[in-house]
């Protein structure tokens, strides 16, 4: 039986042309076909890449096992499935042998033992972790995100990136995330969605119980998506983890929701002193001092704000917007080196287009090229068009535009400039 096998493995090398192929080429064959930088980790599905591949012949299990890159990311469930399954998911970690591993952990985010255990088997190849929370599992959960439970001494001495999602709002603590980050010493990237801050025990003084974190390599920092925020008024993601955080190699920060107060946040980007590019966040108030907490960041070449739709205290009035204005015409040295200026408001605000026309002119002298003024919102019974600015005004931006400056004045769709 075994000299049959034999006699048709060789057969097989001589009618199959991929068998002639050297093994290199193969195995970037099978990479293309698995491709590795697609939206989701691979499911460990027999009928789907590379599973597949080791139940077609000898030749192509030989290949996919001989390709460690195939088996380098996965998406699974922290749901309990059985010990067959996590003998399956450490099966196939194990062929990716030393590679940085990608995993996507799908279900409650309070982990259960086996889950917990298996994290920490491969915690030190752990480079980049999707959690995804789904509703059915954080509705009776006060404090989900007790995730890594691996002893005093554990870290994540890998992991580049870590994103939480969520489909429906939960609550934590701020210890709860400190100690994921505490244990992510050379993180680059973090990114959570509708999560708050749940103060309970942690009010008052025992907040200053907590030790701060410096995290010197994280670049990007997203709390939530303020525009879909802004237009939805739902969602967002606690800033308080602000509070306890030292980030000076800052380049991108994302805020939807805020819950510290400006003094706080602008304490935190003073003593960062990053080289912030880039800040896309919703004031929370009128009363939100917007300028004094872009001053301590002159670095800055792209900033979006975004107004709260139907705030329940105090929405961004117009006269905020037109204040916003006027600092950004009359105080050239706020922000000397920004580029590009979005402006996303979901509330009936009228625009003050001479004013912003002045600002557009002052600005345009120095670094800004493009502008976006993106009216969420529009009133449906209103004619489209029935706020742009008149004739003289449009004549004044379509100026600007021939000069190389890119204006979007309505909503982000269509520009009716």
């Amino acid at each position: 039986m075994s000299q049959h096998k034999e006699a048709q493995h060789r057969l097989n090398l001589f009618i199959d042309p991929m068998a002639r192929l050297p093994l290199e080429i193969q195995s970037v064959i099978f990479l293309c076909v698995a491709p590795m930088e697609s939206f989701q980790n691979p499911t460990p599905k027999p009928s789907a890449p590379p599973m597949v591949f080791l139940n077609v012949c000898r030749l192509w299990r030989d290949i996919a096992l001989a390709t460690p890159k195939l088996w380098c990311r996965i998406e699974m469930d922290s749901l309990p499935r059985g010990s067959n399954y996590f003998k399956l998911c450490g099966a196939w970690l194990s062929r990716a042998r030393s590679l940085p591993l990608s995993v996507g952990l799908r279900g409650s985010m309070r982990l259960q033992r086996s889950v917990q255990d298996f994290l920490t088997r491969y915690r030190h190849q752990l480079e980049d972790l999707t959690l995804s929370l789904s509703p059915s599992h954080s509705l009776y959960s006060p404090y989900p995100y007790i995730i890594f439970k691996m002893g005093d001494d554990s870290s994540l001495p890998c992991l580049k990136r870590l994103s939480i999602k969520s489909d429906d709002e939960v609550f934590f603590g701020p210890d709860e995330w400190l100690q994921v980050l505490r244990i992510s010493p050379n993180l680059s990237s973090f990114s959570i969605q509708n999560t708050f801050y749940d103060s309970g025990e942690f009010e008052g003084e025992n907040e200053d119980l907590l030790p701060p974190i410096t995290l010197s390599f994280l670049t990007d920092l997203r709390l939530g998506q303020p525009r879909s925020y802004a237009s939805s008024g739902e969602g967002g993601a606690s800033s308080v983890v602000l509070r306890f955080l030292t980030l000076p190699a800052l380049h991108h920060l994302s805020i939807s929701y805020f819950d510290i107060p400006s003094d706080a946040f602008i304490h935190f980007l003073t003593r960062s002193s990053a080289p912030l590019k880039s800040l896309d966040f919703a004031p929370p108030s009128h009363r939100w001092p917007v300028a004094d907490c872009l001053r301590p960041i002159p670095t800055i070449t792209d900033l979006q704000l975004s107004t709260p739709s139907d705030h329940p205290l105090h929405p961004w009035d117009q006269d905020r917007f037109l204040s916003f204005l006027q600092v950004m015409s009359t105080t050239p040295d706020l922000l000397p080196n920004l580029h590009r200026l979005t402006l996303s408001t979901s509330i009936p605000v009228t625009i003050d287009y001479d004013e912003l026309l002045r600002m557009l002119i002052v600005r345009s002298t120095r670094n800004l090229q493009c502008f976006n003024l993106y009216l969420m919102n529009l009133n449906r019974l209103r004619p489209v068009g029935a706020d742009m600015p008149n004739d003289q005004v449009r004549s004044g931006m379509l100026e600007l535009v021939n000069g190389g400056m890119k204006i979007h004045v309505g909503p982000e769709y269509r520009n009716l400039l």
